[in-house]
């Protein structure tokens, strides 16, 4: 039985991360003995052609795919490839998305056979075992399908309670080089749900609102081996609260402190879930940056978005943090019910006044109201109009709702100012580096080595350059080549390509493989070349 999972394009603006979902699903399916594989399409670039190769060598008989709301478009593609490729194939669909508009989902898109709803591992199982038996995969408890044109829901699907007993997720299916290659961080969960009931996200809905931990020798069993076995030099800690148990967070810090394991690491929090204690204890295990939803500066609005904070709390909460030794990114939401170009100014005034006071960054993103949520449910009731359905426009980066106190136009002028201040600061932090700032200088290489990275990845470069003829089989002249193919079509200076190649090279990233027509620049398929960094 061969299982195809595909990790779904997506137009991203920060780093890409290794899919996490994706590769907990391979973990339980490898663990029961089916054969599966990942086709990775964040850090490739997705063609059609390229995807009709892979399915003609991999033959599976089900394919999967995950989507957040953003790239569910791609998504519903890859899979009508699938389907127009072999009829025969099962194809499925996972994800926030999918879980939260099944009847749209599905009634539309007829090529896909079903939806996994919410928590997907155990029916990923039950499923594959029904299409290896022959058995009616419509059986399958916690799917939605379409029949005659009408959703079916079968028996709910319930919750994992120990998910201690989840295998380790599956990350040898992924290209990890092309993750290390970028610098990208490893993303690792402590537990599952969220209590929380703020109105513009569906995590407790798609996980529960009792969180379900796991035990602190596992959580750190991973997070050495993403270090040590997968080269991984930093991890994200994903869970919607980290520091919402105190015991449980203590514990992992206080195993990654006696097993002496040095990385730095990050996390999600509530300014109201932090102590001085607790915030001591993490910044000695690691800890070097906390992800605050500040959401916004009016004390209105968080009242209304249910988020149970005040601006004294978010003041409070950062200081802690700060004086820890822990830096924090404020996180920003334009365009929430109530909100107003006044209340929308007096939160980039205080993101600015908490930069100023805390050495901390803020950032605003534009209200993209998802399946699932509340505010997408109830938009009206809040004084929103959802403006599009386009889904491709739910980037958090395009206005998409209005309101009668906040119009279209007004809050493009908000994000034009807003854009305006972070040019601001990326100049002066040029400025800094020119003027011989050491960390300013590092940081902007490490901008520039990842965007020159990123380039060459997402437009398949090496794949299309690094056939060499037998003339140039000298390892030496071979990289030459390489950097000369690679100038001319990036257009970046000569000296700036060479640099960053011999990196990539030198880390294992890139190697030269021996073929029968020549010789082959390739991206290494995983990490082991690239251990010694």
């Amino acid at each position: 039985m061969r299982v195809l999972l595909i990790s779904t394009p997506y137009p991203l603006e920060e780093m890409p991360l290794p899919p996490l979902s994706l590769s907990y699903l391979a973990g339980v399916l490898q663990k029961e003995g089916f054969q599966v594989e990942i086709v990775d399409y964040l850090v490739s670039h997705y063609r059609p052609e390229k995807l009709r190769q892979k399915l003609a060598e991999f033959r599976p008989q089900l394919v999967g795919v995950t989507s957040v709301t953003l790239n569910y478009p791609i998504a519903s593609r890859i899979l009508k490839l699938c389907k127009s490729t072999d009829p025969s194939i099962v194809t499925a669909i996972g994800g926030p998305h999918a879980t939260f508009a099944l009847e749209e989902t599905l009634l539309t898109a007829p090529w896909i056979d079903l939806i996994a709803i919410g928590e997907g591992e155990a029916t990923v199982v039950e499923l594959s075992k029904a299409v290896e038996g022959g058995g009616d995969i419509h059986q399958v408890a916690g799917i939605a399908y379409a029949d005659n044109g009408r959703i079916v829901t079968t028996q709910p699907r319930p919750l994992i309670k120990d998910i201690n007993q989840i295998p380790m997720p599956a990350r040898q299916f992924l290209p990890l080089a092309r993750y290390l290659a970028l610098g990208s961080p490893c993303t690792v969960i402590t537990g599952r749900g969220c209590p929380f009931r703020c109105i513009f996200c569906s995590g407790s809905r798609m996980f529960g609102p009792k969180v379900r931990f796991r035990e602190a020798g596992l959580v750190v069993d991973e997070i050495e081996h993403v270090h040590h076995d997968l080269g991984f030099k930093q991890v994200n800690i994903v869970d919607d609260t980290f520091t919402l148990n105190h015991q449980h967070a203590s514990e992992i810090c206080e195993e990654i402190l006696r097993r002496n394991l040095r990385l730095p690491w990050t996390a999600f929090a509530r300014v109201d879930t932090v102590t001085k204690e607790l915030c001591e204890l993490m910044r000695r295990a690691g800890c070097t940056g906390l992800l605050f939803g500040v959401e916004s500066a009016d004390e209105g609005i968080l009242k209304t978005i249910k988020k149970g904070t005040s601006p004294e709390k978010i003041r409070a909460g950062v200081k802690i943090a700060s004086d820890a030794g822990i830096s924090s990114l404020n996180s920003f939401i334009l365009g929430l019910p109530g909100e107003t170009p006044e209340t929308a100014r007096k939160s980039m005034d205080f993101g600015q006044e908490l930069a100023i006071d805390y050495n901390s960054k803020w950032g605003f993103h534009v209200l993209s109201p998802l399946p699932g949520t509340e505010l997408y449910e109830k938009a009206s009731d809040y004084g929103l109009r959802i403006l599009s359905r386009d889904w491709r426009r739910y980037d958090a980066n395009q206005v998409i709702t209005e309101s009668d106190t906040m119009s279209v136009d007004m809050a493009k002028q908000i994000m034009a100012i807003y854009d305006s201040r972070v040019e601001v600061a990326c100049e002066d932090a040029r400025r800094q580096a020119e003027a011989g700032d050491a960390e300013c200088a590092r940081t902007i290489d490490q901008q520039e080595s990842r965007k020159f990275v990123w380039k060459l990845l997402s437009r398949d470069v090496i794949e299309g350059l690094g056939r060499l003829t037998e003339a140039k089989a000298d390892p030496v002249r071979a990289k030459e080549e390489l950097v000369r193919r690679v100038t001319r079509r990036l257009g970046d200076p000569a000296e700036v390509v060479q640099c960053r190649i011999d990196t990539l090279v030198t880390n294992g990233f890139l190697h030269l493989e021996r073929g029968g027509d020549g010789l082959r620049w390739r991206w290494s398929e995983n990490s082991r070349t690239a251990l010694h960094i």
